[in-house]
This record gives C-alpha cells, sequence and structure tokens, in this order.
C-alpha cells in the first residue's frame, strides 16, 4: 500500500468530509474536440488523445462523473484500437479536507497525481493482465487537483479509479452563506445555505435560537430549513453545523436574525388571594393588590379590575404602568363602599398592545368604621360538662366574639374568643353561679354593647361500677365521680325493685375513697340492708359543696350470686299432731327466706333419698320451726329438707331429716 502526506503548509490529521462524488460510470453530453468543456466542481474533466504521450490536439474532450472505463476497441472517433491515451483531470474546493484511500486498477500505463505530485505511476505495456495500485493520500483544507492517466499500447483497455473518505477526526468547515427570510403570511421563517465542500458529510445539524437561548433544533440532509416562529416579537435566527460520517461536529454557521410581529398576549399576572388585602385610609376602606411577584415580560402596564359577582361583569378602576413608575407594586381600588363583597382581577399588557386574560377573581369584602351590633338572644344551657352559651348572629359585619365571666363580685376575665355564634365554656366550676358578657367584633376590631346571662355548671353525675356482694356478703357498691368536679357535699344512694323504682328507698352508704387518678376518684361503700331486702336495684346522686345536686346515676341491679349458709341443727319430731321441725337459723346476712318441703323416702341405686313433694312452704327469715300438720302413720317413714333463701334469690344447699309414724 502506498501512503502519502502532504505535510508542508498544511495539517496532516486526516478530516471527515460529507460530499460523495457520483460513482457511475454515466457520460455526460460531449462537445466537439476543439470547443471548451466546462465540467462541474464535482465531475472530472475527460479528453483523449491519439498517442500515448498526451501530445497535439485532443481527439475529444467531454464530462466524465467517474473513472471506471473497459474499452475493446477504439474509445472514441479519431483513435485506434491501441496507442491512445486518456486524462481524466479534476480540481475543486475540499472543504476542511481529509484523508481517501484510493485503488488504481487497469491495463497498461496508469498514473495519479494528487496536486501536481505523482503517487501512482505504472507505466508500461501489461497486456491484457493489468496492475492494481492501492494506496492513501491525505490532503489540507482549501482547493485541489486530482489527475488520473491512463495509456493503452495493444490488447484491452481498462481503467479503473476509486477514492472513497477514509474515517478521521477533522472537524467538518462552518455552514457559509446562511440567509434567513420571515413570511409574514404564514409566519414562518425560512432559512438556506451554501453546501459544504466536503466529501464525507452526513448531515447539518439545524437550531433555532433567540437571543442567546435555544429553541428547538433537528438535522436534514439539504441546504434548507423552514420553523414556524412564535408571534411573540422577539428575535431568532437559524445556526448550520455540519456533521460528517465520522461524527466530526463542525463550528456554527449563523445567519441574521429575523423579528416576526408580537401577536402574543402576554401571561397572566400572578396575583393570589394572599396577594390582595384591605386597609382603611381616612376613615374610608381601600383594597390593595400586591404586583411584587409579577415578571417584567408579563407587560408594562397592569389593569384592576372589579366586579360584584365572581362571573362579572368587570369594571376598571385602576392602571398602573411601569414605564413611569418604574418602582411601583400596587394597585388600588380608591372606591370601594363599606361592607361589601367585591370580586377583584388583573390583566397585563404589554408593550405592543397585547393584552392578557384576567387572572382567577378574588374575593374581598370591605371593613366598616362603625361598632357591629350588640348580640341578641344571649342563652346558658347548663349540663354536667359546661354551660353552653349561645346568641342570634347577627345580620352586621361581626367576625367574632368576647366571652367574659365573672363569679360574685368579681372582675369579668376573658374567657376566649369566638367565631361562630356559641361559646362552650367547661371551666366554670360545678354549682358555682356565673355572669357571662359577651361582645361582638368586627374585622376592625370595633367593639358592640355588652349582653349578658347568668348560669351555672351542673355537678355531674357518679358511674356506678359494680354492686355486689363482699367478703362478708354484704352488698358492696363502687362508683366514680370525676376528678374536676365538686362532690363535697356528699352522696345520696337510693334502692328499689325495678329500674323504674330505684330511687325509693333511701340507704345509709358510708363511702370512703379507694382510688384516685387524674380523670376520676372511685369510692366504695356497703348499701346498708339491702341484701336482706327485696329491693334489687341501686342508684345514687352526688350533691356539691354549695348544695347542688347531680342527676341520678343509671341504676345497676345487685349482682348477689352467692348462697348463703346452710340452717344447722334441723329434726323432725312426730306427734299426734303432726311433726314438729325445729332449726338453728342461717347467719347469712341478707338471709331472705326458708323453703321446706317433706316428701317419701325412697332408695335409688342403694342410696336414700328424699323423693317426691308432699309439702312446699315458704317460711319467713326469722323462723326457726315449723309443725307438718299431717300425722304421720304408725310405722311409716317421711322426710324433711330445708333450704335457707337470700334477697338475690341464691337458695342455700339442702339439709334433710328423716321420721317414722309411732303407734299412739
Amino acid at each position: 500500500m502506498i501512503t502519502d502526506r502532504f505535510v508542508a503548509g498544511r495539517r496532516t490529521a486526516a478530516a471527515g468530509l460529507a460530499l460523495a462524488l457520483p460513482l457511475g460510470g454515466a457520460l455526460l453530453a460531449a462537445p466537439a474536440a476543439h470547443a471548451a468543456v466546462t465540467c462541474g466542481d464535482t465531475t472530472f474533466k475527460r479528453t483523449f488523445y491519439s498517442n500515448t504521450s498526451f501530445s497535439g490536439t485532443p481527439k475529444k474532450t467531454d464530462c466524465d462523473t467517474t473513472v471506471d472505463q473497459n474499452w475493446t476497441g477504439a474509445p472514441v472517433s479519431g483513435t485506434a484500437t491501441n496507442n491512445f491515451s486518456v486524462r481524466w483531470s479534476l480540481t475543486r474546493d475540499f472543504g476542511s479536507g481529509g484523508c481517501f484511500t484510493y485503488r488504481l486498477s487497469g491495463t497498461d500505463g496508469l498514473r495519479l497525481y494528487v496536486d501536481g505530485v505523482r503517487k501512482v505511476d505504472k507505466w508500461k505495456n501489461t497486456g491484457d493482465a493489468g496492475n492494481s495500485v492501492p494506496g492513501t493520500f491525505c490532503i489540507g483544507s482549501g482547493s485541489h487537483s486530482i489527475r488520473v492517466d491512463h495509456a493503452n499500447w495493444t490488447g484491452l483497455s481498462r481503467v479503473k479509479f476509486t477514492w472513497p473518505a477514509s474515517s478521521d477526526s477533522k472537524k467538518p468547515l462552518a455552514p457559509t452563506g446562511v440567509r434567513t427570510t420571515y413570511d409574514a403570511a404564514t409566519g414562518r421563517a425560512n432559512a438556506s445555505w451554501t453546501k459544504n465542500r466536503e466529501l464525507d458529510i452526513k448531515h447539518y445539524r439545524v437550531l433555532v435560537e433567540t437571543v442567546g437561548t435555544g429553541v428547538t433544533d433537528w438535522t436534514t440532509t439539504g441546504t434548507t430549513a423552514s420553523y414556524a416562529l412564535p408571534k411573540d416579537g422577539q428575535k431568532y435566527r437559524f445556526c448550520v453545523q455540519a456533521v460528517d460520517k465520522w461524527t466530526n461536529y463542525g463550528a456554527w454557521g449563523c445567519g441574521p436574525y429575523v423579528t416576526p410581529p408580537d401577536k402574543t398576549a402576554p401571561q397572566v399576572p400572578y396575583v393570589r388571594a394572599s396577594d390582595v388585602s384591605v386597609s382603611t385610609v381616612m376613615g374610608e376602606p381601600r383594597v390593595n393588590v400586591w404586583l411584587g411577584q409579577v415578571q417584567e415580560a408579563e407587560g408594562p402596564l397592569f389593569t384592576l379590575w372589579r366586579a360584584s359577582a365572581a362571573a362579572g361583569p368587570f369594571t376598571k378602576v385602576a392602571t398602573m404602568d411601569l414605564r413611569e413608575t418604574p418602582g411601583e407594586q400596587y394597585l388600588y381600588d380608591e372606591t370601594p363602599a363599606q361592607k361589601t363583597t367585591y370580586y377583584y382581577a388583573a390583566s397585563a399588557t404589554d408593550a405592543a398592545g397585547n393584552t392578557s386574560a384576567r387572572t382567577t377573581p378574588v374575593a374581598v369584602t370591605t371593613p366598616d368604621t362603625s361598632a357591629p351590633g350588640a348580640v341578641t338572644g344571649l342563652t346558658a344551657k347548663a349540663d354536667a360538662g359546661a354551660v353552653a352559651l349561645s346568641w342570634a348572629a347577627p345580620a352586621d359585619d361581626a367576625v367574632s366574639w368576647q366571652v367574659y365571666a365573672a363569679e360574685g363580685g368579681a372582675a369579668p376575665v376573658l374567657l376566649g374568643t369566638a367565631t361562630e355564634a356559641a361559646y362552650r365554656d367547661a371551666s366554670a366550676k360545678p354549682g358555682v353561679i356565673r355572669t357571662y358578657t359577651v361582645y361582638a367584633l368586627d374585622a376592625a376590631g370595633h367593639r358592640s354593647k355588652s349582653a349578658s346571662v347568668t348560669s351555672r355548671r351542673l355537678v355531674a353525675p357518679a358511674t356506678i361500677v359494680s354492686l355486689r356482694p363482699d367478703a362478708d356478703g354484704r352488698a358492696e357498691l363502687r362508683f366514680r365521680v370525676p376528678a374536676d368536679n365538686d362532690h363535697g357535699g356528699g352522696f345520696t344512694v337510693y334502692s328499689g325493685t325495678s329500674v323504674s323504682t330505684a330511687r325509693t328507698n333511701p340507704r345509709g352508704c358510708a363511702a370512703t375513697e379507694v382510688l384516685s387518678t387524674d380523670a376520676f376518684v372511685e369510692y366504695g361503700c356497703v348499701v346498708e340492708g339491702l341484701g336482706a331486702s327485696t329491693d334489687r336495684y341501686v342508684t345514687l346522686f352526688v350533691k356539691s359543696a354549695t348544695g347542688v345536686t347531680s342527676t341520678a346515676a343509671t341504676p345497676v341491679r345487685y349482682a348477689d350470686s352467692v348462697a348463703p349458709p346452710a340452717p344447722t341443727g334441723f329434726t323432725a319430731v312426730p306427734g299426734a299432731s303432726g311433726t314438729d321441725l325445729s332449726w338453728t337459723a342461717s347467719p347469712a346476712a341478707d338471709l331472705h327466706s326458708y323453703w321446706l318441703r317433706s316428701g317419701r323416702v325412697e332408695t335409688v341405686d342403694g342410696v336414700r333419698t328424699c323423693g317426691s313433694g308432699l309439702l312446699s312452704e315458704t317460711l319467713g327469715a326469722d323462723a326457726t320451726s315449723f309443725r307438718d300438720p299431717e300425722v304421720l302413720p304408725d310405722g311409716e317413714e317421711r322426710c324433711w329438707e330445708l333450704r335457707a333463701v337470700d334477697g338475690a334469690n341464691n337458695y342455700a344447699e339442702a339439709v334433710t331429716v328423716y321420721a317414722t309414724g309411732v303407734a299412739r
């Protein structure tokens, strides 16, 4: 392989080229041999001679896109089959230059010249065998000449020259002659540029930019581009960059700026609800709209609009021109009425006269300078948790209410501020009388005349935890009261036979504290006489130190499930008037009665039992004897069972006694 590189006066690095010469072998139309022939700068000029020394007047001159011929006879009229020569020459601008991997092949004489320097010299009669010579030549930027000479002495005449660009790292030249026009009818900017002289260009990168900022880019293999510009009055231009097949990017070539007319409305000003405020000037309201966050590009002129409804219609009430007052940040409505709701919106107008849409309306209610009316219908409703105050919401501009409270002759104290026509005072002490005073406030802080009412918080009822027998069988009551409640007056306990009668009978119950937490205090006491009575439901009341009594606690049922002890000493003595029964009383504290029955003696599976009853009696709790009036026949055996029963209807285990009739 032959490799030559130009060094002197040129860069030796290979450069990417983007314009490839045609590869086809078609001939262009040839003029007469003696006439001047002009070929394109990418096309070889070809001359034919009737000798092998290129002397004399050429027999023909024409243009050839490629060097690729195979003649078996005379190539043109006026030459013989043998002893002729052909010369191909090309001079053109190669852009940034580059390296080319060539191959020159054919029969007989073959020569290659680059810028007049011979690169191939195979100049002899080879017959039909021929030669094939590869190599590489590199050229710098600018204009260069390529020449191929072929001589045929005898036999076939063949010649072929290929020279594709090889890979390099040289950047292609920047496109030149970038021109830009604007078509107002279509709104498009059109650009064109001169095709690069590179032989290895892949495509062009097209960039549309405004001043200092890229807008969009794309690639094309052509030399024209078009883009629809926004009608915003900004300057735009096209910049073009050549990219070769080896992905080398050249410098940008940019055209002049064009400016489309400004038909684009500025963006809607950024106005938030928090940017709109109301102030009072000389006793009258003024609406202030802050535009400190608005961008300069939105417009030099801003307009404030006002309406009585969100849907409009809107009326212009103020303007602000930044060209006249560049430091201004507010739009003002100096004419709103008092105690009126308005809707405000703003718009921007740019220097070209384009006006934006209006902002989303912001509702503003203007205040007044007079105090609101006093509250009416003030009432107080007390329960165990708090005193609930309520009043009629006025139709004027009151926005909040101050609530004061006083006890006895003390000065009123501010409890809080309500934003609705109600207030719940949970700080009141149960049973203590408070005087409440309420004032209305408007948005400007004006306070109305007072309105008062007197009330006191109720004492909270107790919550019964349990009612069941203690270890001694007595009815023990456990209950809780809120820790913050006043129960200094003690507790009153009642009992009854049902829920509805649970407040019938007062019962003694000496309460003692058994548990205390931040939320409640738990007490316990023994309900006197409950177990021995027929009452099964208990409730209680709480009394404050001032004598205020709570509502009743929810009644609970006495849950006694413990059977009383059985009676002892049970005996039966038959006699002429019946059988006398006697026993020792059960020691149960809540003993209610005894149940007695008699029966015949039966033996079941070898066990003697008291069978089916003959007699059934319920006896009082104070009974310790009973006469069964039936006289036992002589020799007949009877049995009696006795059970103790408490007030919760719990039965003791039965005690049994046996007796046999005797002769009389």
